[in-house]
């Protein structure tokens, strides 16, 4: 929880059920109890879809939210991280916006000190690639192949980027929470 009571995921949440992604598929672990998922805005499209192999590794919650959504055909997904609670809807409607510009891409993704990193917009030439990945292994590979054509940006603040990873980690964002929300 992050200070006044706000769960760590809702925020980023919040923020990504603003970008009118349709459909916004949240994976959750199968053991995940779920308090932190703010209800769904009305009209939004939301769903949970429970990755019974989340323990095995990141790979295997990208290619289950991934399945859920390819009987749609889209032509792109987001990736993004429920434990990033500084992403800012404009920076998702960023991405969207240069893949529209630039349909030619295979990626259009953030970039943390010269690296790429969530949230990421893969369009469709990019799903095969996603659906071979194994255990822990993220998609960070792909964005660095010369097979892929994509845009990295560099967001005004670093802010977006951080997780909680790790106690550390979630200690310096209830630290920042407090600082920009007083709470």
């Amino acid at each position: 929880m992050l200070p006044g009571e706000v769960p760590l995921g809702s925020v980023a949440l919040s923020e990504l059920e603003s970008c009118g992604l349709e459909p916004l598929v949240v994976v959750v672990r199968a053991d995940d109890p779920l308090s932190w998922l703010p209800p769904a805005r009305e009209g939004s499209g939301r769903r949970t879809e429970t990755c019974l192999t989340a323990h095995l590794g990141l790979s295997f919650s990208l290619r289950c939210g991934l399945n859920a959504v390819l009987p749609m055909q889209p032509d792109a997904i987001v990736v993004a991280l429920a434990d990033q609670p500084f992403v800012k809807a404009a920076l998702v409607r960023e991405l969207i916006g240069i893949f529209k510009a630039h349909p030619e891409l295979d990626y259009v993704a953030s970039r943390n000190d010269g690296t790429a990193m969530p949230p990421v917009l893969f369009g469709r030439s990019m799903f095969m690639a996603l659906q071979g990945l194994d255990g822990d292994q993220g998609a960070a590979a792909l964005l660095r192949s010369p097979d892929y054509k994509g845009r990295v940006l560099s967001p005004e603040s670093a802010l977006c980027f951080m997780d909680a990873d790790t106690k550390e980690d979630f200690g310096k964002i209830q630290t920042e929470w407090l600082m920009r929300n007083g709470s």
